[in-house]
């Protein structure tokens, strides 16, 4: 049999150590939030299939640092520094979070979602693609994508509404409505809701219990109940280009750069865009136009 060193790895921005039948994974940028970059997902995404390939390991616990934040999302730092000019990178980095929450999704041991806080924006995916949520009592999920001229495409507008319902989701993810642990545990969205200090032991429940299943029968009913969620997951491809189409318009500007700039968010730009005939994209129409007097090419109408 091949040996499996499933542990021995060294990671930037997560914690990844056995925990007896578990395999937990700590992202640790409590200091950022426990926001996510590139690396971060990568990272997750390789313990996640190093997990699921483990000899030893039942279950996957995927938490983060603190008690504040679970994640607060996509680094918006990141974003402004490092992807302002450059798409390419953007679209890589968009393809990592399709690819950490395929693999957790398709993870072949149960995946155990450990909210420690709050889960904002994008991270949202996270519980969405878990199997199992343990909640803290004084964590709530939020959507914030309208808010700040972008669309939470990587999961939650396709998952939410299985999770929910639609009329819920569209409170969630249009109206940006916060769904507080109580409310998670009476839509179902938590499996279990319990203070702080409480949530290793509620965790460890899980653990014990799915550890006396049987492998084959537990992994293929994981892969049934999927059914609907790898439906939606194609849509996400989908979503993907339209983001990267969408991250250098006005509007992802406006609301990105004012929330990295600590700036107040306004979307009157945008709708003064909408209300004229064009869009964010092009909020002086389309670029057909060639200056006459220095050649420039493909200015705006």
């Amino acid at each position: 049999m091949k040996e499996y060193r499933t542990f021995d790895v060294r990671y930037e921005d997560i914690v990844f150590e056995q925990r007896g039948h578990a395999a937990w994974i700590t992202i640790n940028r409590e200091k950022r939030g426990n926001s996510f970059r590139r690396e971060t997902l990568e990272e997750i995404r390789d313990a996640v299939e190093r997990a699921g390939e483990g000899p030893g390991i039942r279950s996957v616990v995927l938490t983060a640092a603190g008690s504040r934040f679970f994640s607060t999302g996509g680094d918006v730092v990141d974003y402004n520094t490092r992807y302002l000019d450059d798409l390419t990178g953007m679209k890589s980095y968009e393809r990592a979070m399709e690819r950490t929450f395929s693999e957790i999704m398709h993870c072949p041991k149960p995946v155990i979602h450990r909210v420690n806080g709050d889960v904002v924006g994008g991270a949202n995916a996270f519980h969405l693609a878990a199997d199992f949520v343990v909640m803290n009592t004084t964590a709530k999920f939020q959507q914030v994508g309208v808010g700040v001229g972008s669309v939470a495409a990587f999961g939650p507008t396709q998952w939410w509404p299985l999770m929910i319902g639609d009329r819920r989701a569209r409170d969630v993810l249009m109206a940006l409505k916060p769904v507080p642990a109580a409310l998670a545990a009476e839509w179902g969205v938590a499996n279990v809701v319990c203070d702080y200090d409480q949530l290793d032991a509620e965790v460890e429940k899980i653990v014990a219990n799915l550890a006396r299943m049987f492998p084959d029968a537990l992994r293929y009913t994981k892969v049934a109940l999927n059914h609907h969620k790898e439906t939606m997951f194609r849509e996400m491809t989908q979503a993907r280009e339209w983001c990267t189409l969408h991250f250098p318009s006005m509007e992802s500007r406006s609301g990105f750069g004012a929330f990295f700039h600590k700036k107040p968010i306004d979307s009157n730009p945008s709708w003064k865009a909408q209300d004229t005939g064009h869009n964010t994209v092009a909020p002086y129409g389309g670029y057909s136009v060639q200056c006459r007097q220095c050649g420039a090419d493909h200015l705006p109408e």
